[in-house]
């Protein structure tokens, strides 16, 4: 009989990996552990089964199939990043291939897009242009708030929630909110995070929901900080050839010593920990939710 004794410390041990998630580097975490990566594939598989429930029972079933292809389609992308690591270049692409469920399946009677009180009848171009645009901006800029612990889960959650509220129905979405409340926790606590297959599929879903449901306007004012956020890093990225780091100071808190994104920008000024870093921009995300459903409603 073989004995073998191990000695772990528990404060180094987060979370026990029952399959093999891919690992990423916590940056913001002293001794900078290793945490599993990808547990947003639990999003994709939990709400396309979801989906496909409703279009066997025949509930919003044409826009529960649209919901399920997309999300399918554009989580098998963002599986396939986190495993390849692909360059940002590529990355940003994706989307636009995860939109073509929805350009093949989608309404062709639902092509107008209402600006200043009136409404523009944009045709085909609607599907092969609009579409496209808005899920590539909408996927990208949410995929790029990211990089500390249940930042990109909860500020999905947020926004999840306001357009279910607005649109009064909460039936396409109530499996999605479910699910991110709990990879929230998960990603909150370190223990796993959701990845580019979270990231991608929960910008899918807001994407293609405002689209069905007809709030391409509130989404666009509750991405904002958002298409900020990614403004900031590709002027930085590109044009000043120059990224700001979050550090972290002698008592554990964060800091940027220049801005270059959204959390840089609030870090600048201050020292927070990462946790109220999180809390910071959970509130900037919900101001714009509660602007982008006020002027929905109105």
């Amino acid at each position: 009989m073989v004995q073998v004794h191990a000695e772990m410390d528990a404060e180094q041990v987060h979370w026990v990996n029952p399959l093999p998630f891919p690992k990423a580097i916590d940056e913001h975490k002293p001794g900078r552990p290793s945490v599993p990566n990808g547990y947003g594939i639990y999003y994709v598989l939990a709400c396309v089964c979801y989906w496909f429930i409703l279009v066997f029972l025949g509930v919003r079933g044409g826009s529960a199939l649209l919901l399920a292809t997309s999300v399918l389609f554009g989580g098998t992308m963002g599986l396939f990043d986190d495993l390849a690591d692909l360059r940002w270049r590529y990355k940003a692409l994706l989307p636009v291939f995860a939109a073509l469920p929805y350009v093949v399946l989608g309404p062709t009677e639902r092509t107008t897009v209402s600006i200043l009180g009136g409404s523009v009848n944009l045709g085909g171009a609607f599907l092969l242009l609009l579409v496209p645009l808005m899920v590539t901006i909408v996927t990208n800029s949410y995929n790029q708030l990211g990089g500390l612990n249940g930042l990109e889960a909860g500020s999905g959650l947020i926004v999840l929630c306001g357009i279910a509220i607005v649109s009064s129905d909460w039936t396409l979405l109530a499996c999605p909110i479910l699910v991110l409340i709990f990879l929230t926790y998960i990603s909150s606590t370190g223990k796993a995070f959701i990845g580019n297959v979270g990231s991608f599929s929960v910008g899918l879903t807001l994407a293609v929901v405002s689209v069905i449901d007809n709030l391409k306007l509130m989404l666009l004012i509750c991405m904002l900080p958002f298409i900020v956020n990614s403004l900031l890093i590709l002027y930085s990225n590109y044009i000043l050839r120059d990224r700001a780091m979050t550090l972290l100071d002698n008592d554990g808190k964060l800091y940027a010593d220049r801005i270059r994104s959204l959390r840089t920008l609030l870090l600048r000024y201050r020292h927070l920990s990462e946790r109220q870093t999180v809390i910071a921009l959970y509130l900037v995300v919900l101001c714009f939710v509660v602007i982008g459903a006020v002027v929905e409603l109105l």
